[in-house]
């Protein structure tokens, strides 16, 4: 994943709530995956094995946060774990066969977490954050974004 895609997704988390940030972590899982399918296709073994390393980092961060006061929990707990052991597959074959199976299961979860989350209208877990506004100008060979508000009681000044 490239630095402009990784700033992307940071934007989005700031401004996320709790689903919101499900759907983020499904949407970052999908990047390493489609990495890791560009890297083995080109024959780049080392590579692909480190975009399934940050898939099952993922995949454990999904895995650790579920609240299991909820008994979806524990199904979704499974899931995570036959993806995790999937991805695994994958990397010490060294081929794709484990991630096309773990695949299919995030593509089902991702997509019904995205439902979810348009019926979240919860406010964003972080308050105080900076409002980007992106496409209000234009460089001439990129979009510009700018931070609107106060900057003056944000963070220490040097």
């Amino acid at each position: 994943m490239n630095k402009d895609k990784i700033s992307a997704f940071t934007l989005k988390i700031a401004s996320s709530n709790g689903t919101g940030l499900i759907t983020i972590l499904y949407d970052i899982y999908e990047e390493y995956e489609s990495d890791a399918l560009i890297y083995f296709e080109a024959g780049q073994v080392d590579e692909a094995v480190v975009a399934l390393k940050k898939c099952a980092e993922v995949v454990d961060h999904l895995q650790k946060d579920l609240n299991f006061n909820y008994k979806v929990s524990g199904n979704l707990y499974a899931l995570y774990d036959y993806v995790k052991r999937n991805v695994a597959k994958s990397i010490y074959k060294a081929n794709t066969e484990g991630l096309i199976e773990a695949k299919k299961v995030m593509d089902e979860l991702g997509d019904a977490f995205e439902q979810i989350a348009k019926e979240d209208n919860s406010a964003p877990l972080m308050q105080n954050t900076q409002a980007i506004m992106a496409g209000a100008t234009y460089g001439r060979n990129s979009l510009n974004e700018s931070v609107m508000g106060n900057q003056a009681s944000r963070g220490f000044w040097a």
